[in-house]
Formats: C-alpha cells, sequence, structure tokens
C-alpha cells in the first residue's frame, strides 16, 4: 500500500465520520427545541438550550481519534501490508515509484514492480474561480473549527452542504444557502421540495436558487490559528450574488464569517503519471474503466471509488468495488460493477435516502411511479 496522506481518507477524517458526530449532536438540540413548542404534548419540557460549540467539536475529534486505529496504517502493517508513506507515480506499465515529498537529502528512490495493481487516490473538492484568493472552507477544513460562526453561507445544495448547513444552524448559525441551479438537483423533486420546506421553516435556514457569485470580497484575513470563541479570528467576506431566473432575477449582498464550498468534487488523477502507464483517464471524470473494474487501456491497473469516471463517489462504492477488484485481480473472476445496486443516504433531518436510478436521463425513457406515506404508520405516528 502506498499512502501519500491520512489512513482510511476522507470518510474517516473530513467526511462520514466527523459529519456524523455533529449531526447527532444537532439532532439532539433539535428535539430539546421540539419540547418548547406551543405543540409539544409530550409531557417533557426543556426551558433552555445552551450550545458550547467547542464541546462539540472535541467530541467529534476525541471520537474520530477512537475510530482512527481500526483502519490505521500500524493495522496495515500488523496484519501483514507494507505499507509506504509517500505518493505513488507510475514510471512504466508495471512499475511505481514511491516519492516522499520530503526536502531532505535525496534517498535513493523506491521503485515497486507489479503485476496488478490499484488507483484509488479519491478525490477532492472542487471550487469556482470566483473564491480564488478569498478564505473559505471546504470539508477539508470545516471539522477545524474552533468558534462557532454567526453567519454561514453555504455555496452548493448537495448532500455535504445540507447536512453541515442544517447542523450549524441548530447550533446557532445564520445559514443561508447558495444553489446554482436547485437543492439536490439530481434527486426526487416531491422528496426535494419537502426537504427545502423543513429547512426553512423548522431551522431557519434560507435558500437562493439558480445562483450566480459575481464577486466576493475579503472583509478581514482571520487568523491562521483561531482563537478558541473568538468571532474575530474567524475571516469575514462578503459575496455579490444573482438569484433567480430571467425577469424574476435579484442580486443580494451577503457577509459571513464561514463560507462553505461544496460545490461538487473532483477525481484525484493528477500527478501520477498515468500517461506511462497507458492509464486513460478524463481529468474531471476520473479513470476510465471497463465493468471488471480494468483500466481500459492497460488491464493490469485497476482503479475503484472517487477517482473513477462513471460511478457514485460514495464510501460504500469504494468498497464494493474494492471486493470487485480483489475477486477479479487476484482469482481471475468477472465480478461486474454495472451488478452494483447502491443504495445512499443524506442524514438530514428527514433523512433522504435512494437506491438505483433516481432521475431519466432522457425524454425517452419511461417509469411507473407508485407514491406511498406513513401517515397511517404506527411508529411515524408515534414519533
Amino acid at each position: 500500500m502506498i499512502s501519500e496522506k491520512l489512513a482510511r481518507g476522507d470518510c474517516l477524517n473530513v467526511g462520514c465520520v466527523p459529519s456524523k458526530s455533529l449531526l447527532k449532536c444537532a439532532r439532539q438540540i433539535r428535539d430539546i427545541r421540539k419540547t418548547q413548542s406551543s405543540d409539544n404534548d409530550t409531557g417533557i419540557t426543556v426551558k433552555e438550550v445552551e450550545v458550547d460549540f467547542s464541546q462539540i467539536m472535541k467530541r467529534m475529534r476525541k471520537l474520530r481519534a477512537k475510530i482512527a486505529p481500526v483502519d490505521g496504517h500500524v493495522r496495515g502493517t500488523d496484519i501483514g501490508v507494507d505499507v509506504f508513506q509517500g505518493r505513488g507515480k507510475f514510471v512504466d506499465q508495471n512499475t511505481i515509484e514511491v516519492v516522499s515529498g520530503k526536502e531532505e537529502e535525496e534517498e535513493e528512490p523506491i521503485l515497486l514492480k507489479f503485476k496488478k495493481a490499484v488507483i484509488a487516490t479519491g478525490g477532492r473538492p472542487s471550487t469556482p474561480d470566483v473564491l480564488k484568493g478569498v478564505p473559505y472552507v471546504t470539508n477539508e477544513q470545516l471539522f477545524n473549527l474552533q468558534t462557532l460562526p454567526p453567519r454561514m453561507v453555504v455555496y452548493g445544495a448537495g448532500v455535504i452542504a445540507l447536512e453541515m448547513a442544517q447542523a450549524f444552524a441548530a447550533f446557532g448559525s445564520k445559514v443561508t444557502i447558495l444553489a446554482r441551479s436547485t437543492l439536490l438537483s439530481n434527486g426526487d423533486v416531491e422528496a426535494r421540495e419537502m426537504v427545502k420546506s423543513i429547512l426553512e421553516e423548522e431551522d431557519g435556514i434560507a435558500f437562493l436558487e439558480y445562483v450566480e457569485v459575481s464577486e466576493v470580497t475579503t472583509l478581514r484575513e482571520g487568523l491562521a490559528t483561531q482563537i478558541e470563541g473568538d468571532v474575530e479570528s474567524l475571516p469575514l467576506v462578503k459575496l455579490t450574488v444573482k438569484s433567480g431566473k430571467g425577469e424574476d432575477s435579484t442580486t443580494t449582498e451577503l457577509e459571513c464569517e464561514c463560507l462553505l464550498v461544496a460545490t461538487g468534487r473532483l477525481p484525484n488523477v493528477h500527478n501520477l503519471n498515468l500517461e506511462k502507464a497507458n492509464v486513460q483517464y478524463d481529468e474531471k471524470k476520473g479513470v476510465l474503466i471497463n465493468d471488471v473494474a480494468q483500466s481500459t487501456s492497460n488491464p493490469n491497473v485497476y482503479a475503484v471509488g472517487d477517482c473513477v469516471a462513471n460511478v457514485p463517489r460514495l464510501t460504500h462504492m469504494s468498497g464494493e468495488m474494492a471486493k470487485v477488484v480483489v475477486q477479479n485481480a487476484l482469482f481471475e473472476d468477472t465480478w461486474k460493477v454495472s451488478s452494483l445496486v447502491v443504495p445512499a443516504c443524506m442524514y438530514t433531518e428527514p433523512e433522504y435516502a435512494t437506491v438505483g436510478k433516481v432521475k431519466l436521463t432522457s425524454p425517452e425513457e419511461e417509469v411507473d411511479v407508485y407514491t406511498t406515506t406513513l401517515e397511517h404508520n404506527d411508529r411515524a405516528i408515534l414519533d
């Protein structure tokens, strides 16, 4: 295994694990606040909610550290995996060089010959050019916050954007979501509108749709190292945005102490020397594979996860693709990526889940749609 960064990648360090820790705390806050509503008939009343953002973040980091060893490099070494810390670069069609990236005295290059290789380099946030030079955060920096931002603007309206928007609204931030089209643009229309309505009415989140950000100005840089609880240590930015369609469009100026950018992801296919390995790829989509997860141009190289073109960018998808690769590369089987029926879930409240195909790709496609509700379900009524 060649690993340039922390073990287990985004999921453990800047994705699934830290975000679900925050969502747990947000859910508790929302439940307590529901007891303060006029229609509360549970017999339980909590007069005040005190939110300690610093403790919420400390809890997240503590639990993340508790989970980490299971998938750490030490664990891999213990079970017999040779782990090389550094960046892998192809030298030719069956050789990879490990580059440490350290600026120390030059060492002998580490060259690894392979019969089969797997590219699993993941992805990274995609950020619009208009934000160049502006202090913003993506999921890679969000969980380093020490201070709750009074105002948060979320640029993007997908899963990461909506989950974190609801969490920070529960913590006490005033949240505005900027959707380049609509929220969950690839999702079910009816469910999308229901989620939006709840986020607006129950969480106080404001939405601007069909947005074009024309200008972003830095009003305060903020400190490189935040001071816990000190809002002045956070950056301050002003955005000028145009929203709406045609004659109904309006221009709005927004200021915020935290600009969270969640406008999609790009595959990590740069600086790998894929050309030398004869591995075809698309810079925006990823490594091109066939149905057995092989490179379309080099059958001895496989690829899994977010660095692959035209597959769902989900942690469990990466795991299932890994099973396909192990079976096909080591046991000469023909398990197919196309056989995977992929579920996905957004952990807002209410949760939004999908499995299989959700959005039609052409007007000629026809599907039967059946709708059912939970209004007569006992558990739904009791909850």
